[in-house]
């Protein structure tokens, strides 16, 4: 018997897990979409309930599940539909008056409606006026003590069962919308980490136009060109930049043939002019066509970053040094300087999110390289001791090579 009536809360309750999960591996995020399956959920419980399960006249009080969920959600077309089904169903189990029993759901449906009261309270007080009526109207019946004792005890027992399933539901349905809060905050953090990366990164280009234009002197023809097709270039890079706005969750690569070497060609001409007083800045790249796989403007931006933050690292005097070799069908970059160091703390949470020891900074420039390095292929990697200062290594694989 209790294998039975086992098997038949299985019945009641699969269609209602599998709602459960159907939210969870879903992108079901509208209302209506997801009150639609739960309606569907609620008949399918009841019709493969009373369809396979072996429902008898002491355990039939279990078929009213799908009607608690209902009336715990307020779904008004799966209360009506399902008060004439279970009205019926019952009323051939128990060979008593449809209308009577369905003036019982009637009265549920009525009072949850239209009062504060809790469903369940309403449905048990209900169902139990109308169960002693019922008994009463049985033939031959004869009370006694033990009688009535384990009438009561049912009674109990029905109400704990009711309420346990929908304290279950409950919690199970504040979990499912609990994923969802956690989906909700993973996509505004990363709509604000695509934001910062953006805003900061955008910083380099207004500096370099900046610079040049204050240096800029329409008399000198030969330095207006070139600072013209540098401020150009600026202006690309920027556009490129904004694009990043309609991808939150990654930066748009668009790779195509390029020469290594002329890439860093042009990011000496747009850094030098940063290195001024007691700072220098000494280019040791092999004159030679190396050509890769990769997005011009990304890798000039990534370059660009890891010079920049080389400057800052140098308090009062020192030098930044950008180097380039071939090594096993790679081009490796370093770019080193005498700055400050990092100790082992920072070398483990440079490119994490938000990491960052500057005042003003947001940790999101080596984290927006070390991305951009990563989708061509190649790897970037740090080494660091505190106060001897820091050497980036950027590892991309190479197509071919020719001699100088």
């Amino acid at each position: 018997m209790f294998v039975s009536v086992f098997l038949d809360f299985i019945y009641l309750l699969s269609p209602l897990m599998c709602y459960f999960l159907y939210l969870v591996y879903s992108k079901a995020t509208f209302e209506e979409e997801r009150c639609l399956f739960l309606d569907l959920a609620i008949f399918s419980s009841y019709y493969i309930c009373s369809r396979f399960g072996d429902i008898n006249g002491t355990f039939a009080f279990i078929i009213n599940v799908p009607l608690l969920v209902a009336l715990y959600k307020k779904r008004v077309i799966p209360i009506v539909v399902l008060s004439f089904c279970i009205s019926m169903f019952l009323s051939n189990l128990y060979d008593v008056s449809f209308l009577f029993i369905l003036l019982q759901y009637l009265l549920v449906f009525l009072l949850s409606r239209f009062t504060k009261y809790n469903p369940i309270n309403i449905f048990v007080i209900v169902k139990v006026f109308f169960g002693i009526v019922i008994f009463f109207m049985q033939p031959k019946v004869t009370l006694d003590i033990k009688m009535v004792i384990g009438v009561m005890v049912l009674f109990v027992a029905i109400y704990l069962i009711y309420y346990l399933i929908v304290l279950f539901y409950k919690k199970v349905e504040k979990t499912v919308n609990m994923y969802y809060s956690l989906k909700d905050i993973t996509r505004e953090k990363k709509l604000y980490e695509s934001l910062f990366k953006i805003t900061h990164e955008i910083k380099n280009p207004l500096a370099v136009c900046k610079g040049y234009l204050d240096m800029f002197d329409i008399k000198n023809t030969k330095k207006a060109n070139k600072y013209i097709n540098i401020i150009n270039q600026e202006i690309d890079r920027t556009l490129t930049l904004l694009k990043d706005f309609s991808d939150v969750s990654k930066i748009n690569v668009e790779k195509n043939l390029m020469d290594i070497t002329m890439l860093m060609e042009d990011v000496k001409d747009e850094v030098s002019l940063a290195f001024t007083g007691s700072i220098k800045f000494n280019f040791n790249i092999p004159n030679s066509e190396v050509l890769i796989n990769g997005d011009y403007n990304r890798l000039k931006q990534v370059f660009i970053n890891l010079i920049k933050n080389a400057k800052e690292a140098i308090e009062d005097s020192g030098m930044v040094i950008l180097e380039g070799m071939i090594s096993n069908n790679n081009y490796v970059i370093n770019a080193r300087d005498n700055g400050q160091g990092m100790d082992k703390e920072t070398i483990k949470n440079i490119g994490t999110a938000f990491y960052t020891t500057k005042k003003n900074g947001t940790g999101l420039g080596v984290c927006l390289s070390k991305e951009i390095v990563e989708r061509h292929g190649g790897a970037i990697t740090y080494f660091s001791k505190l106060k001897k200062g820091t050497t980036v290594r950027v590892t991309l694989p190479i197509i071919s090579k020719t001699s100088d």
